[in-house]
């Protein structure tokens, strides 16, 4: 059954901020795959043109440069599409949670994060929406530092290669905390000592 939309409701503080930083991570997001997708469009022009390598690099070589460009080229587009998706997702919330009688009555909400929020009106659909996001987003990133160490490793000396590769591996470090850790493995960081 449709409910009207209550024009005064407002979402619970909560909500309302779990709501806004999902939003502004999908929108900045957004702006960014964008801005990397022309990149990797000027660079595949770059790719494509044979004056920019030496006489002695292969064609194998090429090609995989030419993978990782339009790879990363999709990737990108991908995720900016799925951002803007997410962006009117999340955008669209508070009307949908106007919608609905108050769901919580008693202010606490036993569930995660996924949970409340689909309570509150965030379609079931969002979430493999939310992982291909991430998924276009972060291999976009990891084909584009590929790309750009693939062509270091055919046309640079020998101390640009090995700097230009620590570089890298430091540059993808942060990557790492997106990893997902085994349940558990955070036990024993949090031990607080009382007197």
């Amino acid at each position: 059954m449709y409910r009207g939309t209550n024009v005064a409701y407002e979402l619970p503080s909560t909500v309302k901020s779990l709501n806004d930083g999902w939003l502004t991570t999908y929108q900045s997001s957004t702006v960014v795959a964008g801005l990397f997708a022309i990149v990797e469009a000027h660079l595949l022009s770059f790719v494509k043109d044979e004056q920019h390598f030496h006489k002695h690099v292969g064609n194998s070589a090429k090609h995989a440069l030419l993978i990782f460009t339009y790879s990363a080229l999709f990737c990108f587009l991908s995720a900016a599409v799925s951002g803007l998706i997410l962006t009117d997702e999340f955008g669209e919330l508070p009307v949908r949670a106007s919608r609905k009688s108050d769901p919580i009555q008693q202010g606490t909400f036993d569930s995660g994060v996924i949970a409340l929020l689909e309570t509150y009106g965030a379609k079931r659909g969002w979430l493999w929406v939310m992982w291909h996001w991430l998924f276009s987003l972060l291999a976009g990133t990891v084909c584009l530092v590929t790309q750009v160490l693939i062509y270091v490793w055919l046309e640079e000396s020998d101390a640009v290669k090995i700097t230009l590769t620590i570089v890298t591996v430091f540059s993808l470090l942060p990557l790492l905390h997106l990893v997902p850790r085994p349940a558990g493995s955070r036990k024993g960081r949090n031990v607080v000592v009382s007197s």
